[in-house]
């Protein structure tokens, strides 16, 4: 077992603050990684925040909309057997004397339909600035922040946490493994970001939801749920212990590609950066915040474009309203959100907001990186 600043016989040596180096367990040092991972994303959310919030209200333009509508159907007396032995209406049936002194009976009902209908307006990312001030305020850009920051304590801790757990066994070294700097393949690194996001996606889908939901705009100028416990009360209360989990498949797909071309972009660009000499053989890079900086730079932008198209599915599905039987009242599924935003938007439409999501996911991608690999440099443990 080797850490950083440690000496291959074992013996305890001084990390590059200059402390004694922990001798760390495989349980203590996932553990560790875990809480660093989860710390760094934290952080990170905070401050790129209100840039999400605009990402997702250029997601959700140009959505169709669901319309409501009420209609009363009425019926001949021929036609009442017939609608009384469905069981979906519930007609009233009524008498009324014709002018021959016959009586003519007809059934009423009531007939809900829900359609949906094109949004006309779309504005750019300045006009929807200015709107957002002049209707809802400031205060909008921490919408869904708490959850936000809930869903990094649980996502992220366990993506970048577990990212070295993972590498150890699909590199065939074992849980263990990897404890000393080691590199991989990119097909190692892959598959490592890919089960890491998958895995903590998953878990973490609910507060990703509330999220999203808080996030969006909603004509009453009102948030649709007061707090994160409202939120969940009144999912569980419409929708089931399922609603909590509506768009788990985009979101877990998401949460795949972002781990898998963030981590394994960042992982392979830093070493590729430590590998590079000069014309006298002395390495241009070294650990530290420049390389990290250039290094989760180029994870940023990998990350955005790669992930955009798939956050945008995520966030229409997630935001639409779903109906007791749990059928959502725009797509049936991420696939047909996919296909119908094509089909009315063009394909184009899948890349809405990807400045802001450029924006957010480049700067949180270098802040949680770079806490995340000076919190392991602190205690002794190697860097990614």
């Amino acid at each position: 077992m080797t850490v950083q600043g440690q000496q291959s016989s074992g013996l305890t040596s001084l990390t590059p603050e200059g402390r004694a180096a922990h001798l760390w367990t495989p349980g203590q040092e996932l553990a560790a990684k875990l809480l660093f991972g989860g710390l760094g994303c934290m952080t990170a959310v905070v401050f790129t925040h209100p840039v999400d919030v605009i990402k997702t209200r250029l997601q959700l333009q140009g959505e169709a909309i669901a319309v409501t509508t009420t209609t009363s159907v009425v019926l001949p007396s021929s036609s009442t057997s017939v609608l009384a032995a469905t069981h979906t209406l519930h007609p009233t049936i009524t008498s009324s004397p014709t002018a021959g002194g016959a009586v003519m009976r007809a059934a009423i009902t009531p007939a809900t339909t829900v359609t949906a209908t094109q949004t006309t307006q779309t504005l750019g990312l300045i006009p929807l600035l200015r709107q957002i001030l002049r209707t809802e305020g400031p205060r909008v850009f921490v919408a869904g922040l708490a959850p936000a920051v809930l869903r990094e304590s649980v996502y992220s801790t366990i993506r970048l946490g577990s990212y070295d757990y993972f590498k150890g066994i699909y590199s065939g070294m074992g849980a263990a493994g990897l404890r000393g700097g080691e590199e991989t393949t990119t097909l190692v690194k892959l598959m490592s970001g890919l089960t890491s996001g998958m895995i903590g996606s998953a878990i973490a889908n609910p507060t990703d939801l509330i999220k999203v939901r808080l996030q969006a705009f909603w004509p009453s100028g009102k948030p649709r749920y007061a707090s994160i416990a409202d939120a969940c009360r009144s999912i569980y209360v419409e929708e089931g212990i399922p609603g909590l989990y509506r768009g788990v498949i985009p979101t877990a797909a998401r949460a795949m590609v972002v781990t898998a071309s963030q981590l394994a972009s960042y992982d392979t660009t830093k070493h590729w950066l430590l590998k590079l000499r000069d014309s006298q053989g002395q390495a241009q890079f070294h650990e530290g915040y420049l390389t990290h900086l250039c290094a989760s730079t180029v994870a940023g932008l990998v990350c955005s474009i790669s992930t955009s198209p798939i956050d945008t599915v995520k966030v229409r599905y997630m935001n639409q309203q779903f109906n007791a039987q749990g059928k959502g009242h725009l797509y049936r599924s991420a696939i047909d959100c996919a296909v119908k935003t094509v089909q009315r938007e063009g394909p184009l439409a899948l890349y809405k907001g990807f400045l802001m999501c450029w924006l957010r996911l480049g700067p949180h991608t270098m802040l949680s990186l770079m806490i995340f690999e000076k919190l392991r440099s602190f205690v002794g443990l190697n860097p990614v």
